[in-house]
């Protein structure tokens, strides 16, 4: 071969391996963000196929501080130029409010919730607190998701590709035990039942999310007797690896045997510089033999030093907030990262 026809061959083999290369890129893990919305929720998930869940979208109001800076993590942080779903875990102002104020600013393409009240003849019972037919932000949901929504009932399936998510509660009602499940070990030091919660929180849509090894599980506001019945008196979560404190860390929430029974690996709390953050909670999850690192969006300024997280697993010191928490599943889901905003030290956890 000529010393020509040598190059060309060469040149020829380096554009075809660039070619085979940019045909299969390297895979993608799981993407999870910890948006602070100054005690209320919003927790965006970007599946390995880059389609994209935000679970719930913070206060409405306050010049669209929230819907401003969840669409700075959409669109500079994730790199998305619109969401694939908005899932509301249950109809408080701080989980839902932000809806509107958010469509201006990210596209939407539909919309997930536990079901809305008929506005004919609302259900007081299944909806306590609304949305009422007349309530402005409820109208503006209603407007929003118009021939855009899905409801979830126990037992069904996130529409998720690339992962695998189910609705463990929702309505109050929590899924089917799974077939000749074990009792409980832990049932018999299970504390006792609070007075019923009559509130939406008790209402709340959780879901736990699987990636390989990998378990998240997030639960919104459900309150200590329907978390009860999740893990007792059999397991319907299992293991987990990420929890997303429930309820902003509020002690009538966390009950001692579901965080028992999970046994999370990292616990990540979206509470408010005075929001939740309760020295019950944080001594719970201190407690737990499973957890490597607790984190919280916010110091609480209202309690001692002790009463809250390392300084190191906290995001934000000043009340004003605005950093967020990334964690970052490998593409096998065997490993995960968590860091602070997008400066913070890695912490690298492996999966159970």
């Amino acid at each position: 071969m000529s010393r020509i026809g040598r190059c060309s061959f060469a040149l020829l083999a380096a554009l075809a391996l660039t070619l085979t290369a940019a045909d299969d890129p390297k895979p993608r893990g799981l993407e999870i963000y910890f948006i602070d919305v100054m005690g209320g929720a919003a927790t965006l998930i970007v599946t390995p196929e880059r389609e994209s869940l935000l679970v719930d979208c913070g206060w409405p109001g306050f010049e669209s501080r929230d819907a401003k800076r969840i669409e700075t993590v959409v669109k500079d942080v994730a790199g998305l130029d619109h969401l694939d779903y908005l899932l509301s875990t249950h109809w408080h102002v701080d989980h839902y409010g932000g809806a509107a104020q958010l469509a201006e600013r990210v596209e939407i393409r539909h919309f997930l919730d536990r079901g809305l009240p008929d506005p004919a003849s609302p259900d007081a019972a299944a909806f306590p607190d609304g949305p009422k037919p007349a309530d402005p932000l409820g109208v503006a949901y209603r407007k929003l998701t118009e021939g855009k929504r899905t409801v979830l009932r126990a037992g069904d399936k996130l529409p998720l590709k690339g992962v695998e998510g189910v609705v463990l509660a929702s309505g109050g009602e929590v899924i089917a035990a799974p077939d000749s499940a074990p009792p409980n070990p832990l049932a018999a030091s299970a504390p006792a039942d609070l007075p019923e919660d009559r509130s939406d929180n008790a209402k709340s849509l959780a879901f736990k999310l699987k990636l390989g090894a990998f378990d998240f599980f997030d639960a919104g506001d459900l309150t200590w007797n329907i978390e009860k019945k999740l893990v007792l008196p059999v397991d319907r979560v299992g293991p987990i690896d990420l929890y997303q404190v429930t309820h902003h860390g509020m002690d009538i929430s966390n009950h001692p045997t579901l965080l028992a029974t999970v046994a999370p690996t990292v616990a990540i709390m979206n509470n408010g510089p005075r929001k939740g953050g309760s020295p019950a909670v944080v001594a719970r999850l201190k407690a737990l033999p499973s957890v490597e690192a607790a984190y919280q969006l916010h110091k609480n300024v209202a309690t001692k030093p002790e009463e809250n997280a390392d300084p190191a697993f906290i995001a934000n010191s000043d009340p004003r907030g605005g950093r967020f928490i990334q964690v970052n599943v490998a593409p096998d889901g065997s490993t995960y990262t968590v860091r602070i905003d997008r400066d913070g030290a890695p912490r690298v956890f492996r999966s159970r």
